[in-house]
């Protein structure tokens, strides 16, 4: 496929849904942001959204903020804007039908009561859409399903909804360099029952092995890799940022600068605050004689740090980014929107 593809998870802003079932269309796409090192995130029509590459396709990942019953609304805008066909929309949803563990892609279809799905469908006039269906099951005993999709994971249902998250944001991957019949095929299986998701003990254990094998081979990527992965699953997000970072090193060792950098922008993409890594990265593309990712990146940091109250590093960082295109619009806003001097943070 070819072109820019809109990537939507469904969800309901603020952090009172943040993890509840019903925003794990939510969570696939800020993995996929994770894995890729997109940009940050910005308001577009009515969403949260990012640009970047998967396997060489130009994306937009978006997370309308209209609150799920009214999806369609920035969806269409979205695609208006945009100028993006429907066979290069897939929208990512929550789905009581699905059994935990499992996910479906289909091609197109109804919205089998999902309010997401039938406000697109109702803003589109068109079910022609890919979807992504990431099961959740059905609630237990008398509950009210309303009651069930706003309340969070626990247990063991939270580590399966986690490798999930993982599996769907793969199917994603496979659905944009494949397309959707191959996608379908690798990922939607035979209806079999899943196959039970890694305890966070075997996880725990898979961890260790491939850190052993990270120490007998620390000049192999692979090894690092898995323990990239398998630090994810687990929820360690610091721990994977920092290993992100022994990937990008191991990279610049083996003379692989590009691989090194996006490992760095993996890595910030997680920890914001790494901002000596972030500097870095603009530096990297300074040397690529590429100005504009270095612009885009001081000014993704120049934000964490107004962000995090660090008004005068924030100024220096927009003026770097000014030094190199006087004239980038957003470079300028920020600029006039902060004063002149600023007091020394304490």
């Amino acid at each position: 496929m070819t072109g820019k593809f809109l990537i939507v998870g469904l969800g309901n802003p603020g952090a009172k849904y943040a993890k509840t079932r019903h925003n794990v269309g939510f969570w696939v796409v800020d993995a996929l942001a994770r894995r890729h090192g997109f940009s940050g995130e910005r308001s577009q029509k009515r969403a949260q959204a990012r640009d970047g590459s998967i396997h060489s396709a130009r994306v937009k990942l978006a997370k309308p903020q209209t609150y799920m019953n009214r999806s369609g609304q920035s969806v269409r805008a979205l695609l208006d804007y945009f100028d993006i066909p429907l066979t290069q929309l897939l929208v990512i949803h929550d789905d009581l039908d699905t059994p935990l563990g499992s996910i479906r892609l289909r091609k197109a279809g109804g919205h089998g009561g999902q309010n997401g799905l039938r406000s697109i469908i109702q803003h589109l006039g068109s079910r022609e859409f890919a979807r992504l269906r990431f099961g959740i099951g059905r609630p237990p005993g008398r509950m009210s399903p309303v009651d069930y999709v706003l309340q969070p994971f626990k247990g063991d249902a939270a580590i399966q909804a986690d490798n999930m998250v993982a599996r769907a944001a793969d199917a994603v991957e496979s659905w944009l360099a494949d397309g959707i019949e191959v996608a379908m095929s690798r990922f939607n299986g035979d209806g079999a029952p899943a196959k039970p998701a890694p305890t966070a003990a075997e996880l725990k254990a898979q961890l260790a092995v491939s850190l052993r094998a990270h120490e007998l081979t620390a000049r192999d990527p692979k090894p690092l890799k898995s323990i990239i992965a398998l630090q994810k699953k687990l929820g360690c997000m610091d721990e994977a940022a920092g290993s992100h970072l022994r990937l990008a090193a191991l990279y610049d060792a083996l003379d692989k600068g590009a691989l090194a950098n996006a490992e760095r922008v993996k890595a910030v993409a997680m920890q914001p605050s790494l901002v000596d890594v972030q500097r870095q990265i603009a530096k990297w593309h300074l040397a690529q004689h590429n100005k504009k990712k270095a612009v885009a990146r001081y000014l993704i940091l120049a934000q964490h740090l107004q962000q995090t109250g660090q008004q005068s590093a924030a100024l220096e960082t927009i003026e770097l980014a000014l030094s190199l295109n006087p004239q980038h619009p957003k470079a300028r806003k920020m600029r006039a929107a902060l004063p002149e001097s600023t007091d020394k943070e304490n």
